[in-house]
């Protein structure tokens, strides 16, 4: 998948990797992968950024987050 470099930016940023971290250690389980389908951004807040925040209110809130993801939905493989 082609990832735009302002979302690469914060998906490879510290801050993420110590989100992610902290979630695998709470929870046990890592957290869902990105994806524009489920992480849709708008034209203020790129989909990273969105990505971002509920990683960080899933550990701030001791909630797992889990979805029924849509990534699929379009294309098969």
């Amino acid at each position: 998948m082609y990832v735009a470099p302002c979302d690469s930016t914060i998906l490879r940023s510290e801050e993420a990797y110590r989100l992610k971290k902290k979630y695998r250690e709470k929870f046990g389980e890592g957290f869902i992968p990105f994806n524009y389908s489920d992480f849709q951004g708008t034209e203020d807040t790129p989909a990273a950024q969105i990505y971002l925040e509920t990683l960080r209110k899933a550990v701030e809130a001791d909630e797992p987050y889990h979805i029924v993801s849509h990534r699929y939905d379009f294309f098969d493989h």
